[in-house]
């Protein structure tokens, strides 16, 4: 895909003269997304809506004595973008919590384990996370370097995947796991090789779970201060919407009170989760959170449903065995039975499905269950999704095309991280270690893609900023000068196609194209103001943009000290 998009620099027809506009945005670079990926100089805003994109001398019918003119030579301006898988209330509860940050040592993660016991003395408990599974042998951190540190309290410490914990005693003794504690569905606990006893890790939200609702958990002020929290951060990131990516009825609740409050700075669509052992009676309290839920800028209409693990716990479900435990093909949550009855049923409801897949085996799990819905349900419109696709059968890239299954992709991930030869290259072996991530291959096959972070859950740089994923999609490459040589070339993907991923995308990923997601006259004031051209940067240099203004339904959200 060209780079160089086409421009336009006509007025829009149709266009009554005497309509004046609340805000103009001129002799810009403006990047629209729309399908001819068509270029202009200028946008002008009025009541939230986009009325004019074109040249800046079209401008005159929409500048009245009350218009905020701003000028923004050599800025460049695109749709606001969008997240379509992160965890917002969860990653901004985290910052509050104990936080392990840096380099995979566990001496210092116990250091900083020690350092926030200190500071809450008076906590009974301990809950963070943000170790790196690569710090830890394969069977993951052992509950003694925990008891040295804290043993009056129980700790619970999620690794920077979200798929891991790491446990002392105490948690242990307050869940009730003992070696005769059989492993929960979908889940995993460590164990001593020689005695049973647990280790301190456990695998999978399953097994997490066990020690996790024994703890307190955050109270509806709580994730009402968390949400203001990531709405900050994501205005000055440029983000106007998100895809929640895991919600019960305690994140919906602190939604809903931001958005009937009037603070919601962005849309809220939030896939509701389905867990395996609850069946299809869970069903009817799925429709009854999306009844109660639904309205404003919150739209809990999709429901979330895990397929499988990830590869660093040896819980993602594999086609042939891994490469380090032959015969053993990781961890599926559902059977295929089980999983093309329960899709079907939720799309008989009437939600989208979005479903995490991160090994091969559970990726063509997924697209058999999306065929299975088609078959029995009719052909309709769904878009469903699979999210991280990390590992695919190159026979079964046509697939999401043919079945209108919507790549929800990671570009963050899409690099040779610390953990590649120790953990990906060993788990794997090179030739499926060398074939992740391949999104130009679902775009040349003609799939639709849009693009998330997971975040708290992403990875290695552990962000959610858009334009730092953009430049690794691009060069998949870490941030790093000195980072490693590129990984897997053949998968790089152009600007364009990231920033359409990123807005476009992610607005027909939700069933919003007809609202937002391009910047098109008619649809929702929500863009971006850069404070370079991108298109014109070495792609190393993409993450080095700033965002200088963050507007949404035409309203400033965000706005960076400038003269403009």
């Amino acid at each position: 895909m060209n780079d160089v998009a086409r421009p336009i620099h006509s007025r829009q027809r149709g266009t009554p003269a005497n309509t004046f506009a609340d805000l103009v945005l001129r002799d810009a670079l403006v990047y629209t997304a729309d399908q001819r990926q068509s270029w202009a100089e200028a946008v002008a805003i009025r009541k939230g809506t986009i009325v004019y994109v074109g040249s800046t001398d079209g401008l005159r019918p929409f500048v009245g004595p009350e218009t905020q003119v701003r000028e923004l030579p050599g800025r460049l301006i695109l749709p606001g973008f969008r997240d379509a898988h992160i965890h917002p209330l969860t990653g901004s509860l985290n910052l509050f919590e104990c936080r392990l940050i840096g380099s995979a040592d566990p001496r210092a993660y116990l250091s900083q384990v020690a350092v926030y016991a200190r500071a809450n003395e008076d906590q009974p408990f301990i809950r963070g996370g943000g170790w790196l599974p690569d710090a830890f042998p394969d069977c993951g951190p052992h509950r003694s370097d925990l008891d040295a540190i804290v043993a009056d309290r129980p700790v619970l410490l999620k690794s920077i995947d979200g798929h891991s914990a790491w446990i002392n005693t105490r948690a242990l003794e307050l869940a009730g796991i003992t070696a005769d504690t059989a492993n929960p569905p979908g889940g995993l606990i460590e164990r001593d090789p020689r005695s049973g006893k647990p280790t301190g890790t456990l695998r999978e939200w399953s097994a997490m779970d066990l020690v996790a609702s024994r703890f307190p958990p955050p109270t509806l002020a709580d994730r009402v201060t968390a949400g203001w929290a990531f709405m900050e951060m994501a205005a000055r990131l440029g983000i106007v919407s998100i895809h929640e990516a895991m919600a019960k009825e305690d994140e919906l609740a602190a939604y809903r009170a931001l958005d009937q409050s009037g603070e919601l700075t962005l849309r809220v669509q939030a896939a509701l989760l389905c867990e395996p052992e609850k069946g299809r009676d869970q069903i009817e309290d799925l429709l009854a959170l999306r009844q109660t839920y639904q309205g404003g800028l919150l739209a809990p209409r999709t429901v979330k449903i895990f397929v499988d693990g990830v590869v660093e716990g040896h819980t993602a479900w594999l086609i042939d065995s891994y490469a380090d435990r032959p015969g053993f093909c990781g961890e599926r949550l559902w059977s295929p039975e089980e999983l093309n009855g329960m899709a079907a049923a939720l799309d008989r409801a009437g939600f989208q499905l979005h479903l995490h897949a991160v090994g091969d085996g559970a990726v063509r799990m997924a697209l058999d269950a999306f065929e299975h819905v088609a078959l029995v349900n009719g052909h309709r419109d769904r878009r469903p999704m699979i999210a991280h696709c990390d590992l695919i059968d190159p026979v079964d890239l046509p697939r999401f095309h043919s079945l209108g299954v919507v790549a929800n992709l990671q570009p963050l991930w899409f690099y040779a991280e610390r953990n590649f030869r120790k953990m990906t290259l060993t788990f794997l072996g090179s030739e499926r270690a060398w074939r992740l991530y391949p999104m130009q291959s679902l775009l040349t096959s003609g799939a639709a893609v849009t693009c998330g972070t997971d975040w708290p859950f992403s990875g290695e740089l552990n962000t959610f900023n858009p334009l730092m994923a953009i430049q690794v999609g691009v060069t998949r490459r870490g941030l790093d000068a000195d980072a490693a040589p590129v990984y897997a070339p053949e998968q790089c993907v152009s600007l364009t196609a990231l920033i359409d991923a990123h807005t476009s995308g992610g607005a027909y990923a939700d069933f919003q194209e007809h609202l937002t997601g391009t910047l098109t006259v008619g649809k929702s004031a929500d863009l971006i103001c850069l404070d370079r051209n991108i298109f014109a940067l070495p792609p190393s240099e993409i993450s080095q943009a700033r965002i200088l203004l963050t507007i949404f339904q035409g309203k400033q959200v965000y706005q960076a000290p400038f003269n403009g």
